[in-house]
């Protein structure tokens, strides 16, 4: 890149080489969370003066500057328009990239397990390599091992994801994105940093940092500044999930009680030995269940007001004696999904 190039002010195109996302014929080769379009690099020819380039991917390869970078994609790429200062927008165009891949993410929760989530990245290498020799110091038993650890496998959105998607969640939360479906603007920005968040979690293999960042994202979505966390989160979460037959039984308003004590420790004292991966899954399934009930309800929470609005209806029925599937406030198309986990996804997550 030349100092002229930095300083120029224009419009610009970035193509950015993505790994860990394969796009298939369900998607049509492309999908767009909100102003990044990621494309399969076999559809990107095809696409180019869709998004401002007037040269063709022949000529583009034809000249010296460009021909190592396009001859080198190899699945899938991210593009993304920027206009101003090439050198002031550059920092900006990675990181939407990068925070658009965070709620692409989002899509993995419920869908697949911890131990199988993928970490689509704009970065070389989501893994590395770790090798180790273990000797019994009384006898010759010893273990060499061999082992890639991180998100080694690839996000397929193929027809399996699209059906999931559609079904689910996923699909409505990027039209709110795009506000083909119209909520509170406030709200809007809640649920994509809400997103992001989960997006991180589910592309981490730190567990506390993970936790951590699932924690935030319950509370964004369903508190205000000045509540007590404590006190308000297992009313709030018992609202979505309180009329299943195991709420009580699952001792679900204790564990939740139990998970912000531990988050707790780990914001104000870095002590994050009690997190255990328990602890992560069950923040798992209260945000997918959250996500689901509220994006599947946009019509009824239109903003964080018509959250806590209804979490205090249902609160106040209690007080009536009206509990579990006798509440007239709860519709009846709220939802309940769980993932199961074996003995073995423990030991690797």
């Amino acid at each position: 890149m030349t100092h002229k190039t930095k300083d120029f002010t224009g419009s610009w195109i970035y193509i950015v080489p993505t790994i860990g996302l394969i796009l298939t014929d369900a998607v049509k080769n492309e999908i767009t969370i909100n102003r990044v379009t990621f494309i399969s690099v076999e559809k990107l020819p095809r696409v180019l003066k869709r998004f401002g380039i007037q040269k063709r991917m022949s000529e583009l390869k034809s000249t010296p500057e460009y021909k190592s970078f396009f001859s080198e994609l190899e699945v899938t790429v991210a593009l993304v328009r920027f206009s101003g200062k090439q050198s002031e927008v550059t920092t900006k165009a990675l990181r939407l990239i990068v925070e658009e891949l965070e709620i692409l993410s989002v899509s993995q929760l419920g869908y697949s397990r911890r131990r199988f989530n993928s970490y689509p990245s704009i970065y070389i290498s989501s893994t590395t390599s770790i090798s180790y020799l273990c000797l019994n110091l009384e006898n010759d038993l010893f273990e060499l091992s061999y082992q890639r650890i991180g998100k080694i496998g690839d996000l397929r959105l193929d027809e399996h994801w699209m059906k999931w998607q559609n079904d689910i969640f996923f699909t409505k939360l990027i039209k709110i994105f795009k506000n083909e479906i119209v909520v509170n603007s406030s709200w809007r920005g809640d649920l994509y940093r809400a997103s992001r968040l989960i997006g991180q979690s589910i592309t981490t293999n730190n567990l506390a940092q993970a936790f951590l960042a699932n924690m935030i994202a319950i509370e964004l979505l369903l508190t205000r500044q000045g509540d007590k966390y404590t006190e308000i989160l297992p009313k709030r979460i018992e609202a979505f999930i309180g009329w299943i037959g195991y709420w009580e039984v699952d001792n679900y308003k204790e564990k939740i009680k139990g998970a912000y004590k531990k988050r707790s420790q780990y914001v104000h004292d870095g002590d994050e030995s009690n997190i255990l991966i328990q602890d992560l899954l069950l923040t798992d399934e209260i945000l997918l269940n959250i996500m689901v009930n509220l994006v599947s309800h946009h019509e009824i929470f239109k903003s964080k007001d018509n959250v806590i609005d209804f979490t205090n209806k249902v609160a106040a029925e209690h007080v009536l004696g009206i509990i579990g599937n006798k509440s007239k406030i709860r519709p009846k198309t709220l939802s309940f999904l769980s993932v199961s986990y074996t003995k073995d996804d423990f030991k690797k997550i």
